[in-house]
Parts: structure tokens; sequence; C-alpha cells
């Protein structure tokens, strides 16, 4: 991957403005890349009563952002596709204060897809009048991006979920993400996931301002939560949850071989929390930056590349956030060979 930083997009105004704001950059910086803002569109227009009353209840200025935002860039061009990249992998984790050097919450993780979208990264950065302001790693035209935080304290980062099943009722995924970001705790916002459950498959690690982190598990079986253990939250792509593990599939289709997708999955998971524990009370960004560079399972793992010269695996970024002090730190493509870029909320 060509050395390069992950470029920010950066709005102010009120949240209608900022969604209009947004729209216009996707449409003029990446011209023919809609993926995004048709799914926008198709989310927001596609809005059950139910979500629309809890957004409106829970986070207002979302509704406004994507008005914004669809008015710019109109209807869908074409048919929704599935994406193409499948579900190759991505690591999270969420540390209390407890275990850092400073005692201010850290959380983050890596993105693992086609490497391609590397290029398609961004850091998007709303301020935005009379609502929480937002810094988040994410694609032209989302504006969840499902890692980050906002100025609530919250953050959120999210993998795929390995599932023979995925669950058919429920909120939208973006709906309850929103509703996580805008709440006030973790706990808070896995009562919400159980109470009306999450639509397909996959897992967000939340953490809140008190350090609290934990794992939302959905899939066809429901919903399963997976606390911290000792101050320390870690998640791959396998799910561990009493609802959730059953229905992890026996064929692995996204690597070379079943067992090296299932103990890479559990090594980026365990592993990862072990080397986060052997520096408790000693982590800081820069630690955490220096333990997602792990290549213990080389060419996969924490730090994963190429193999074969094959695009559809690798790590595309590494994404450090700091709520408490409005920090997001960041990489295109892998942390090992990459300086991380510090944008501020």
């Amino acid at each position: 991957m060509p050395e390069g930083t992950v470029p920010l997009a950066a709005f102010e105004g009120t949240a209608e403005e900022c969604g209009r704001q947004f729209g216009e950059f996707t449409l003029e910086t990446y011209p023919g890349y809609r993926r995004q803002v048709d799914n926008a569109y198709r989310w927001f227009t596609g809005l059950s009563s139910l979500e629309t009353e809890l957004l409106e209840s829970g986070a207002p200025h979302i509704l406004d952002l994507y008005r914004g935002l669809t008015d710019v860039c109109g209807p869908p061009v074409a048919e929704a596709q599935a994406p193409t990249d499948g579900v190759w992998g991505c690591t999270s984790f969420g540390l209390s204060g407890s275990v850092t050097l400073d005692g201010h919450p850290i959380s983050g993780g890596t993105r693992d897809v086609h490497m391609d979208k590397a290029f398609h990264h961004i850091v998007l950065r709303m301020r935005i009048k009379d609502a929480p302001n937002m810094l988040m790693h994410t694609y032209p035209g989302n504006v969840l991006g499902l890692m980050g935080f906002w100025s609530t304290g919250m953050s959120i980062f999210s993998n795929a979920l390995y599932s023979s099943l995925e669950a058919s009722e429920g909120l939208a995924s973006a709906t309850w993400g929103f509703l996580a970001l805008a709440g006030t705790s973790a706990p808070g916002a896995a009562e919400v996931a159980e109470k009306y459950g999450v639509l397909g498959s996959g897992n967000c690690l939340v953490s809140d301002p008190d350090g609290t982190s934990l794992s939302v598990e959905h899939n066809g079986g429901g919903v399963s939560i997976i606390p911290a253990k000792e101050g320390i939250a870690t998640h791959a792509n396998h799910p561990e949850g009493q609802k959730t593990a059953p229905l992890e599939p026996e064929d692995y289709t996204t690597v070379d071989t079943n067992e090296a997708a299932r103990s890479d999955s559990r090594y980026r998971m365990h592993g990862l929390w072990n080397l986060f524990n052997a520096e408790r009370g000693r982590l800081t960004a820069q630690k955490a930056m220096q333990i997602l560079s792990d290549h213990t399972h080389y060419p996969l793992g924490i730090c994963a590349h190429m193999l074969n010269d094959d695009p559809e695996r690798g790590t595309t970024a590494a994404i450090i956030a700091e709520p408490s002090r409005g920090l997001l730190h960041a990489t295109r493509s892998n942390p090992c060979s990459n300086w991380p870029v510090t944008f501020e909320a």
C-alpha cells in the first residue's frame, strides 16, 4: 500500500446543513461512488414507525442530517447489490481507564476488508449545532461508519460476525448504532439491542464515558452481550454469546481454510486481550497502536497482510479513539508500516 493519510471530511452547521455538505462532498470528491449514499437513502426512506419514534426521541438531529444528505444525493441510481468484498475481518477493543496509564478510556480496532477500500476510507468530523459532534472513520456518504465516537463520550467499533443465519426482525443496525452513540452508557445501548433486536448479523463493541465496554453480538439466534473482562473488552468475527454462538457456520469461505479462519478469529479476540493485559496500567494510544501491529499469525492475525497478492484480505486501517480527549488516530493500511494521523473532534 503506498504511503498516505486518511483524508478528513469536516463540516459545521445545523444537522441538515452538515448532511447537505457531506452529500456535496461525496458527489464531487468521489464521482461514481454512490454505494453509501444509495444505502443511506434506502435506510432513511425505509425507517419503520418505531425506528422513527426512537430516533425522534433519542437522536432527532440524525433525521435532519439525512434529510440534507438525501436531498442533495437523490434516490439510488441502481438496484441494491450485495457487497462483493465478503466479510473478511475487523478486530475491536475497549479499555477502561483502570488499565490505561493516564486513567482515560481508549477504544479502537482494525478494518480488514478489500485492499481497494483503503482509498475510500475517510475520517468524518461533524460539529453540529445543538447536537452531539461526531468523529468517525467511515466511507464517503456513510454517516454512521461504526468506528469512532461522538461528543457524548460513546464510542463504537464494529465487526462482521460469521453466522449461518441472520436476524430477520429488529432495528436496522444503523438505527441501533445511532441510538447507542447518542446514549449515555454501554449497558443502556445493550438494553436497547436486547429489547428490540437488531437486523442481520454483526458485532459492535460499545464503550461509554465511564470506561465500561461490552460487545453486542446479533444474528438469527438473537442478541448476546459479551462483557469486558477485568477492564478489557476485545472481539473478532466468531460469535461467543449463548444465543449467537450456536449459529457459527461450519464453512468459513473468506479465508484459505476453515481451521485457519476459526483459529485466527479466536487469536484476534483472546490473543489481543492477552496482549493488552500484559501492559495493564501502562496502556496508551501509542501502545495500543503498537499492539494492533502484532504479527503473531502473519500474514493473518491482528495486523493482516495480503496473502499471495490477493487484495481480498488485509488490514486497511487501524483506528484508536480517545473520546475523553476528543482524539482519533488512524492509519491508512497496516499499522506496522504506516504512521497514524491524529484528528481532533
